[in-house]
């Protein structure tokens, strides 16, 4: 069941992930509405969590584009448009985890429900209080994304290469077979500060622009945030209001614990990498009189199989011979 909450196996078929669902239900204390398990079931499929990555990075240019100088008015208009759509996705994801779990109060209130509550609330509540119409959280969405980088292991990487790109077959199994396990943790340590430096940059603007010149654009809150991050501290921008001051002083913390610790991922993904290629290189010039030997003897074998394989396989069409035989003078002795 914890391998259930934390997301299905891929080789799950539709009626072991039903069991788990209401095993799962039971454990929660909540009762399985109509459609809950295929709501479930969609919303943790690899496919459906790519295409909401797709959707939040996307959601997410838009929101850098639009509060970005010079951009038209019509431009805006329309990218205000698609991000309203967007908007509605992302609602009807909400209410659909939320139905998954029996409308269950308690499920509202985990950490990523919150989140995901608060990504969406400004555009729900514009059309009550005319002040959030300029307002957009939808960014925070990019914590929902962090789930996509499980997939950035050497064994889920190559199965969904294989469901992007399943016109170049067995291409893409050659290509992404030498893709190194350090290669992919540099990339999910990338995806996750990133995450952090943009979550920051988007609040500390919306914070920020209204009151405080120096952040008219997203840009600029982008560059303060990699500086504050950083600790390089410059000192040419600086938050005024309260709540520009909370975000980064939150932001300040949150960074002191994450980056070291996914540096230290990188740097003991390296060294692995560079134990296993010792092993290798010590193995290949010790080893190559012994290497030779072990390939004649595999061959060896390989061939007293492929003998074998053939005696069975006779075997086989001769006892089904003796079957045909035997349940056709069965079939004469009952006419």
């Amino acid at each position: 069941q914890d391998r259930f909450f934390a997301g299905a196996d891929a080789s799950w078929s539709v009626e072991m992930f039903d069991e788990a669902y209401k095993a799962f239900a039971v454990e929660r204390g909540f009762k399985p509405l109509p459609g809950g398990e295929t709501i479930d079931r969609i919303q943790r499929s690899g496919p459906a969590e790519l295409s909401n990555a797709l959707l939040v990075g996307f959601v997410c240019t838009i929101f850098a584009v639009n509060r970005s100088q010079g951009v038209s008015p019509s431009t805006t208009a329309i990218l205000c448009v698609v991000n309203d759509f967007a908007n509605v996705l992302f609602v009807l994801d909400f209410l659909g985890r939320w139905w998954s779990r029996g409308m269950l109060w308690t499920y509202v209130f985990t950490p990523a429900m919150i989140f995901d509550f608060v990504s969406i609330c400004p555009f729900l509540l514009r059309f009550f209080v005319p002040d959030f119409s300029g307002v957009e959280l939808n960014f925070l969405k990019l914590l929902r994304v962090l789930r996509v980088y499980r997939f950035f292991r050497p064994k889920a990487f190559q199965e969904a290469a294989r469901f992007i790109l399943p016109m170049f077959g067995k291409t893409v199994d050659d290509f992404f077979l030498r893709v190194r396990p350090y290669q992919l943790q540099v990339v999910r340590t990338f995806g996750v500060l990133f995450t952090l430096v943009f979550i920051t940059a988007g609040l500390v603007y919306e914070a920020e622009h209204t009151s405080n010149p120096q952040f008219q654009d997203f840009y600029s809150a982008m560059y303060f945030s990699v500086v504050a991050l950083s600790t390089v501290g410059f000192g040419d921008f600086a938050p005024e209001t309260t709540a520009g001051r909370v975000v980064v002083s939150v932001s300040i913390v949150v960074g002191l614990c994450i980056i070291p610790f996914q540096a230290s991922l990188v740097a003991a993904a390296v060294a692995e990498e560079q134990r296993r290629t010792d092993i290798l290189e010590q193995q290949g010039t010790a080893a190559g009189p012994a290497r030779k030997a072990s390939a004649e003897a595999l061959l060896e074998y390989m061939e007293r199989c492929r003998a074998q394989l053939a005696w069975d396989a006779a075997r086989i069409a001769e006892l089904e011979d003796l079957e045909r035989e035997e349940r056709a003078r069965a079939a004469s002795g009952e006419d």
